[in-house]
């Protein structure tokens, strides 16, 4: 298994950064990486995820499965690329309280015999990836500043 950990402070409760995390239909407004995501903010459901390509059009969907939700600290999603020993994807939001509001820790791994074939452009990728939808949320809870 390989793992990409990104962390992000906001400075508001985090009641409130899970409240925006967690309303899938705000993702298309504030997530610049995300074109759109449908389905229940529930342990065992299953959602529809639409990224955005570099063109600002749909780009990459999956179906992945909330195997995690335990509001307000932890949420999880796997995503079964191709075939599940081939690779598989799990995303993982964790909210930690701090004396500032919140820490967001936010991490991908992955596992599967396809890993290492691509694991070069996922390790340099992934990590902006992951920061820029960082920020969008942090902008987005912050009230824009």
């Amino acid at each position: 298994m390989r793992e990409i950990r990104t962390e992000i402070d906001i400075a508001r409760p985090p009641e409130e950064v899970w409240a925006v995390l967690t309303n899938f239909e705000s993702w298309k407004v504030w997530n610049p990486i995300v074109n759109d995501v449908t389905g229940m903010a529930t342990q065992g459901s299953r959602l529809h995820v639409t990224m955005r390509g570099k063109d600002g059009k749909d780009a990459q969907e999956y179906a992945p499965l909330v195997t995690l939700f335990q509001a307000p600290k932890a949420f999880r999603w796997r995503a079964v690329m191709m075939a599940g020993f081939l690779m598989t994807n799990d995303k993982i939001f964790e909210l930690e309280e701090t004396p500032a509001g919140t820490k967001l820790i936010h991490i991908e791994t992955f596992s599967g015999l396809m890993v290492p074939l691509f694991w070069g452009k996922m390790k340099d990728q992934v990590p902006i990836m992951l920061k820029t939808m960082n920020k969008a949320l942090k902008k987005m809870v912050e009230g824009g500043s």
